[in-house]
């Protein structure tokens, strides 16, 4: 048993840290953009924060559906389908570029929408031409991200992480460019910043593209030398698998955003505080996060080799490795409340604001790195509709419904609003990880 959880740890480790180093620098285009923007003033600050907050939960959408492909090649690659694994990702081709012509459209039509919420004609504007620019490198993320979930779904995180990092060092460089006119170029403010990320995609997909033409590692998967013909049966299938995970996170992603503008009609002080604890969290949840990415690919392997009862110890170990992570980051973050606040800002009052909202969410934090774990340990085993209807339920029936009646019925402000936010990870934590063992213990059964 020692054995088996050395060897789990290890591969937890493996497969993870490049992933965690992935979603860092993925976190680092977007403080980049916010320090460059933010030079240009308010207005073009905030219209980067109404255009960048749509396009997450656009591309999320999308997105979810994509990560289909990740648990679909992990059950290929732990039953030697090798063949398979090359047809499904051309097949997820097809579907990116789908989802591409889609997004784009919202993209360019978003502005109309944006400007019925009320926000200042100027910022939309602004933002609308951000995501005009971006949207030129929709085509290129999608299709990144079919190329990135192959390689998660056989475990090849490293190359991931390589080309996400060139791709942050190449998308500051030419934001900056752009968005200053630098080089000769027109200064085109935040239109610029959408392009330099449009160009960065573009790149990215590039680099890893080469990257699986030329490495020998991929040969066996025949992903060039068969028919690119749409399998309308092997659509259906990602389809149906992915489509739950786009909900999810977009139920996610609406929950966060709606509690921030709950935060923003109690004041400036409570937005910034807010939005210095949501920063932060957001920023340590990057390490249980890729974790729990790991935990689904090795799942995922396990039940695809028919081995579910090394599904079950990998799926449990993941949980309790990110219980451990998550629960040390929540101590810190508790511990040193005061000083994190201090780093963002010198103001007095906001700093005390946020010291409290650190405290709630510490809770988060730990309730949040678990269930990323159970989460993907769910993917791994392709339990997808379930889930989605347990976190659409817990986030809403319970994170929004707790947030509005403590934050703003019973007048807790703040702080009620995180509570209620807490509560609803810390108790998808735990669902999630019941639902994962119920799944596999009948997996197991069926398999005896």
């Amino acid at each position: 048993m020692k054995h088996s959880l050395k060897t789990d740890l290890a591969a937890l480790w493996t497969v993870g840290w490049p992933l965690i180093l992935n979603n860092l620098f993925s976190m680092g285009v977007n403080v980049a953009d916010t320090l460059m923007i933010g030079r240009l003033g308010a207005t073009s600050l905030a219209a980067l924060a109404i255009g960048s907050g749509t396009w997450v939960a656009i591309f999320l959408a999308g997105l979810g559906i994509l990560m289909a492909l990740g648990p679909t090649v992990s059950h290929h690659f732990g039953a030697q389908r090798y063949a398979e694994i090359g047809h499904d990702t051309r097949q997820a081709l097809w579907l990116a570029a789908g989802l591409a012509v889609l997004v784009c459209l919202a993209l360019h039509y978003v502005e109309s929408p944006l400007a019925r919420l009320g926000i200042e004609p100027a910022i939309v504007s602004l933002a609308g031409e951000y995501l005009r620019g971006l949207s030129w490198g929709v085509p290129a993320v999608y299709c990144y991200q079919v190329f990135r979930q192959m390689n998660e779904g056989i475990g090849r995180t490293l190359p991931i992480m390589v080309v996400t990092g060139l791709g942050l060092i190449l998308n500051v460089a030419v934001s900056y460019v752009l968005v200053f006119g630098k080089l000769g170029f027109a200064a085109r403010g935040v239109e610029g910043s959408g392009l330099g990320t449009a160009i960065a995609f573009w790149g990215m997909l590039l680099l890893l593209l080469t990257h699986v033409v030329l490495h020998p590692a991929y040969d066996r998967f025949a992903l060039w030398r068969t028919s690119f013909r749409p399998d309308w049966a092997a659509l259906r299938h990602l389809i149906g698998l992915g489509w739950p995970i786009g909900l999810s996170l977009l139920m996610q992603a609406g929950l966060f955003m709606a509690l921030a503008l709950m935060m923003g009609q109690l004041g400036p002080t409570f937005a910034a505080a807010h939005q210095i604890t949501l920063n932060y969290a957001g920023l340590v949840f990057m390490l249980p996060l890729g974790i729990g990415f790991a935990t689904a690919v090795l799942v995922g392997q396990a039940m695809g080799a028919g081995a579910p009862k090394e599904a079950r110890r990998i799926g449990m170990v993941g949980v309790l490795v990110c219980f451990c992570i998550a629960g040390s980051i929540a101590v810190g973050t508790w511990l040193g409340a005061a000083h994190i606040a201090g780093l963002y800002t010198r103001d007095a009052g906001v700093i005390a604001l946020a010291s409290s909202l650190l405290l709630a969410s510490a809770f988060l934090q730990w309730g949040d790195g678990t269930q990323s774990a159970a989460a993907g340990a769910l993917r791994g085993l392709k339990d997808t509709r379930v889930p989605m209807v347990i976190n659409g339920t817990i986030y809403w029936g319970v994170g929004f419904t707790t947030a509005w009646l403590l934050g703003v019925e019973f007048g807790l402000g703040g702080m009620g609003i995180w509570a209620g936010l807490a509560l609803a990870l810390c108790t998808a934590a735990v669902v999630l990880t019941l639902r994962f063992r119920h799944i596999v213990e009948r997996r197991i059964e069926a398999a005896t």
